[in-house]
């Protein structure tokens, strides 16, 4: 096993709090997409924007994955 150089464990450190700033913005969009959904007269409209954030939630766990796998990348 090679050992990283600080230019590539900051890096890494870098994509993971890239990773967790989309995590945060896409758990932001889903709640706004929830809200709609609970707010809405429209069932369809209501379906759509669950939908929705099902999407952002499920973007969201990738990100998160992604994440603390550059941050424990980093830290080797």
């Amino acid at each position: 096993m090679t050992k990283k150089g600080i230019g590539e464990r900051l890096g890494e450190a870098v994509d993971s709090a890239k990773h967790k700033v989309n995590e945060m913005a896409d758990r932001s969009r889903a709640e706004g997409h929830e809200f709609k959904a609970e707010t809405s007269d429209h069932p369809v409209e209501r379906t759509v924007e669950k939908g929705k954030a099902m999407v952002d939630h499920g973007k969201a766990e990738l990100h998160e994955a992604a994440s603390e796998k550059k941050a424990r990348d980093a830290g080797r």
